[in-house]
């Protein structure tokens, strides 16, 4: 369902798998209801993406059209404009803005994002991409995961309470 294998040396195929899960979590994730007129997947950071995710602008969520934002920095971030996914590329260092954005699924690709509190990081093992899932921060943050996608992906559970 949800592995694909990736070539190393293909970093175009690599995005297109990634964009499609982005697109994919928003079958397996569970939104409280809010008022936007269009779902929202922000990507703040270098997009490694290009060209490869505007596709996803013809599909809806909810009944809703989804609507592509790109930062470059978090201070960039409209708060006014609510992300519903968050993709922080692995060019952004700093720590991550999770306490700001309750209802974000925050998505990433550095090595330590799953530790450092992120909520969905893709990994790279033997050539395909895994997930690897917080399901403190899920929970923490309003959101609800569907048991299919836990599934298929590395549950971290955020500390020994759980």
């Amino acid at each position: 369902m949800f592995s694909q294998l990736l070539f190393a040396d293909d970093s175009s195929v690599e995005y297109k798998i990634k964009a499609g899960y982005l697109y994919n979590f928003t079958k397996f994730i569970t939104w409280p209801v809010d008022n936007t007129e269009t779902f929202n997947l922000c990507i703040l950071g270098d997009d490694p993406f290009g060209e490869l995710i505007n596709p996803i602008e013809q599909r809806s969520v909810m009944g809703r059209p989804i609507k592509l934002f790109r930062f470059n920095s978090r201070s960039s971030i409209d708060k006014e404009r609510h992300c519903h996914i968050l993709f922080i590329s692995s060019s952004i260092k700093d720590a991550l803005p999770a306490p700001d954005f309750d209802n974000t699924l925050i998505v990433g690709e550095s090595g330590d994002f799953i530790t450092l509190g992120g909520m969905i990081g893709f990994v790279n093992k033997q050539g395909k991409i895994k997930l690897q899932i917080n399901l403190k921060t899920i929970k923490q943050s309003g959101l609800k995961v569907s048991a299919k996608l836990l599934e298929v992906a590395d549950v971290i559970k955020g500390d020994n309470n759980d």
